[in-house]
């Protein structure tokens, strides 16, 4: 199953969206009106909705929950802690690039936090996603391809890159693998540190 989130950043769901046979689909507050755009049904709606029509949310999700406005954890994270221990393959989160930095900031921080529930956050131009074990790499639709270590001591190889790398120690701050490119399907070696991965059109 492909559980997919949907937030109240800046609009590029409804472009992106491809239904799959096996989904769950996910509106976190705002990002509920976005799934009510295209007439479909939200599998869970959660989120305080201080922007949103509750009586609209209630008829657009086959479950809401409802949460206070003051609150530790964003809605994001919530919907994240909600999903994460279901069976599925990965959790792709739309409309989370674009609009505040502050928001995007939040974002990165719930997509390192929670890593192991694979992750991806995705708009019009580009992937991103955590990294941590050895990981075969299919060349897609990106052109370029960027490593940032995120834990000290991180040691990659890299295969199938125009720019290989053999046992490079990645520091973190470490801009050399920015804009890599895959020339076909390679090949990631990481000795079990997280490395933030985007993928760049």
């Amino acid at each position: 199953m492909i559980i997919k989130i949907v937030v109240a950043g800046e609009n590029q769901f409804t472009r992106l969206y491809q239904p799959d046979a096996d989904e769950m689909l996910v509106g976190v507050d705002g990002g509920i009106n976005y799934i009510i755009q295209m007439g479909l049904t939200a599998d869970l709606g959660i989120g305080d909705f201080d922007s949103c029509n509750i009586e609209e949310v209630v008829m657009a999700c086959s479950k809401v929950k409802v949460f206070p406005k003051e609150k530790e954890k964003s809605d994001l994270e919530l919907a994240i802690l909600e999903v994460k221990d279901l069976h599925h393959e990965k959790i792709v989160i739309y409309n989370g690039t674009g609009g505040r930095l502050d928001h995007f900031i939040a974002i990165l921080n719930v997509l390192i936090k929670y890593s192991e529930a694979n992750i991806e956050v995705v708009d019009e131009h580009n992937l991103m996603r955590i990294i941590s074990q050895p990981t075969k790499l299919v060349k897609r639709d990106y052109k370029y391809f960027s490593l940032f270590a995120l834990e000290e001591g991180t040691i990659i190889s890299l295969q199938g890159f125009k720019y290989p790398l053999t046992n490079y120690h990645l520091a973190i701050h470490d801009n050399l693998c920015l804009s890599n490119e895959l020339v076909e399907d390679g090949f990631l070696e990481v000795n079990n540190k997280k490395i933030l991965v985007i993928e760049s059109k």
